[in-house]
């Protein structure tokens, strides 16, 4: 465990904070991510079928839903109305995820996932143009069974394959994938299900500057929190996941020019019901993370808010991305521009 009275501080200072969707839209507007193409900043998010206030604490997420697309050309400061890319409607299938990462060279890969009762598959999608346009999306099969990702993708040492993440029944790790072929290879296991009340799943990781891969880790049910795990071998293998002693889910990361490694997340109080938009940051290579900072306190029920993202704009200025329901309604996606101190 981490020595909590030694973490670092944080100090957020917020320039403006904007909803990125549509006024006129409803829906169930969540799980925004983003990423940076050239000098643009694409976010892919999921709008589905609204649900009712009595039904928000027992049914997550809403029903049938797309997949949309928005871009900044401003650093963040405004966003195009949304484009559809993966839609429900034609084959029912309820897509769930909107994982887009920046390969270079005008290439954005995206990742969907089908989430009904018969339909549990992941696609990718790729785009040549910066994310104008993506071809038709290709299924991806890791075996065995079923099996979700999160988070980015991000190049083995050798540029040759793409490494992102998956949990399913047997566990959770990362992959390595060929871009070209779509064949999976040197999957690497942080944590393996057997006997445990939990299991580990949403990953995001990072590559340091030494070479090294961190993760961050969500642990489902939520009894200690967020779990951090290493790799010093491009994501074959993996040291054994320890908490960092914060209490929340879905952690997503990025690497700041001085090297620290700031975390959005969802926050959570035990034995309370309220959550937030929660920011913390690590000095030291992911070793100890200081105490949360609140972005946005949300309503509705754990699941309506608490989901994000984090990019860098061409100021240096950190963009964050996440769904927020801030008065009851159905939630939408927001945006705010911060810098860390």
């Amino acid at each position: 465990m981490n020595n909590t009275n030694s973490r670092p501080k944080l100090s957020v200072k917020i320039l403006d904070t904007k909803r990125i969707t549509p006024l006129e839209w409803d829906g169930y507007q969540s799980f925004p991510t983003i990423t940076k193409v050239e000098g643009d900043l694409l976010v892919g998010f999921r709008r589905a079928v609204n649900i009712s206030p009595s039904l928000r604490n027992v049914m997550d997420h809403g029903m049938a839903g797309d997949i949309y697309i928005t871009r900044s050309s401003d650093n963040g400061q405004n966003f195009d109305r949304p484009k559809l890319v993966i839609g429900h409607a034609k084959n029912q299938t309820n897509e769930h995820d909107g994982l887009v990462t920046a390969l270079g060279n005008d290439q954005v890969a995206l990742i969907t996932r089908t989430h009904s009762s018969e339909l549990r598959e992941n696609y990718l999608s790729l785009s040549t143009d910066g994310g104008l346009t993506f071809q038709e999306r290709k299924p991806l099969n890791l075996p065995p069974g079923e099996w979700a990702s999160f988070g980015h993708f991000i190049p083995t040492l050798d540029g040759t394959k793409l490494i992102g993440t998956f949990y399913n029944g047997e566990g959770s790790g990362t992959f390595r994938l060929d871009p070209e072929t779509l064949e999976f290879s040197d999957k690497g296991f942080m944590f393996r299900f057997s006997d445990q009340n939990y299991r580990l799943n949403e990953t995001s990781i990072v590559r340091l500057k030494s070479g090294r891969i961190l993760a961050l880790i969500r642990q489902q049910p939520c009894y200690e929190g967020i779990f951090k795990s290493h790799s010093d071998d491009d994501g074959l293998t993996w040291s054994t996941p320890e908490p960092i002693g914060l209490y929340g889910e879905a952690p997503a990361l990025l690497l700041m020019p001085d090297e620290s490694i700031l975390m959005i997340y969802r926050g959570m109080i035990r034995k309370n019901r309220k959550c937030r938009v929660a920011l913390s940051i690590s000095r030291d290579h992911g070793g100890t993370w200081s105490w949360p900072k609140t972005l946005a306190w949300y309503k509705g029920g754990r699941f309506h808010g608490g989901y994000g993202d984090l990019a860098l704009n061409s100021k240096e200025q950190v963009v964050a991305v996440y769904y927020i329901s801030r008065k009851y309604e159905a939630p939408t996606v927001e945006r705010t521009l911060l810098e860390v101190e």
